[in-house]
């Protein structure tokens, strides 16, 4: 256990990886079947999806905005826009996408550890409705048993959102005896945003963000493939979901080859599938983050940038 965990630490390793991952993926589907595709897509389809990207990161900015109001950190909605960006540019090199605690390095406000458990609770929502959208698919494409651990996990996600000064409670009895208490306490106050309230305005922003995510890949589908709700929707989320797995940079390969696997199953082709799932990723999240990483400003002057003086 001690070398898998010095192996997963080592960026080189995960690096290594990911190109092997991609390139196994490669390979089962063919290099010049992915070279045809990429040829054959119709450029107003993927401008339409790309468009489509605009009110999907509207709709995660006015979420985190809405949770560090909740949370009573002092922020406006366009520093909370930018802090949101700011973060996908770090998190596209870091695994489970931690890099977005940075997140809180473009907040003026000084409650860093509460910001950060912020950023964990904001991710949180993500994979929670990710869970229940991929019940579903789960059921008809692998089973009766992957289909009720989602349904449990999904259960036991709603009831920690929803209890969320019980949840503080334990995780504070849990932490009496560690070093930094003092830290994680105010990274678990972040809890304090959740509320039967917020917290079903966050699912709400959440489920509809992901609503444009589901449309962004059928409409990307239909350059090789006619598509119906249905092949969006028992595969898709399932597909997304396999970002949380933290073993490669941008779950680069993980994606891939789940697409393939799960879209197989509605004769949409290995290399369709694979070059789909992958344009998800560059406009949604390396497009977005690449522009984080290059045009905003460092994050000691991004508050300036928005127009707001540090204290």
């Amino acid at each position: 256990m001690t070398s898998l965990r010095t192996l997963y630490r080592n960026r080189w390793f995960r690096y290594a990886l990911t190109v092997v991952l991609l390139a196994l993926v490669a390979l089962k589907v063919q290099p010049g079947k992915i070279t045809e595709a990429a040829g054959s897509a119709r450029p107003e389809d993927l401008t339409a999806a790309l468009a489509l990207t605009v009110p999907f990161l509207l709709l995660k900015a006015l979420r985190w905005y809405a949770m560090l109001r909740a949370a009573s950190i002092e922020a406006g909605f366009s520093e909370a826009a930018y802090s949101l960006i700011g973060g996908m540019g770090l998190a596209l090199i870091t695994p489970a996408r931690l890099g977005e605690l940075v997140r809180a390095a473009y907040l003026r406000d000084r409650q860093k550890w509460k910001i950060g458990g912020l950023v964990l609770v904001d991710k949180g929502f993500d994979v929670l409705v990710l869970a229940g959208l991929s019940v579903p698919g789960a059921a008809v494409l692998l089973g009766i048993v992957p289909a009720v651990a989602l349904a449990a996990a999904t259960a036991a996600g709603l009831l920690v959102v929803y209890n969320p000064v019980r949840v503080a409670g334990l995780l504070s009895r849990a932490t009496t005896r560690l070093p930094a208490r003092r830290q994680l306490l105010e990274a678990f106050s972040s809890l304090e945003s959740l509320g039967s309230r917020p917290t079903s305005e966050f699912l709400a922003l959440t489920l509809v963000a992901f609503a444009v995510v589901l449309l962004q890949f059928g409409i990307i589908l239909l350059s090789w493939h006619s598509w119906s709700p249905e092949i969006v929707l028992l595969t898709f989320p399932m597909v997304i979901l396999t970002n949380v797995l933290p073993l490669t940079v941008g779950g680069l390969g993980i994606r891939e080859g789940a697409a393939a696997l799960l879209l197989a199953h509605f004769g949409v082709s290995a290399a369709d599938a694979a070059l789909a799932a992958f344009l998800m990723f560059v406009i949604n999240t390396a497009l977005p983050g690449v522009i984080g990483a290059l045009f905003l400003p460092a994050p000691s002057g991004a508050a300036r940038t928005a127009g707001i003086q540090r204290p």
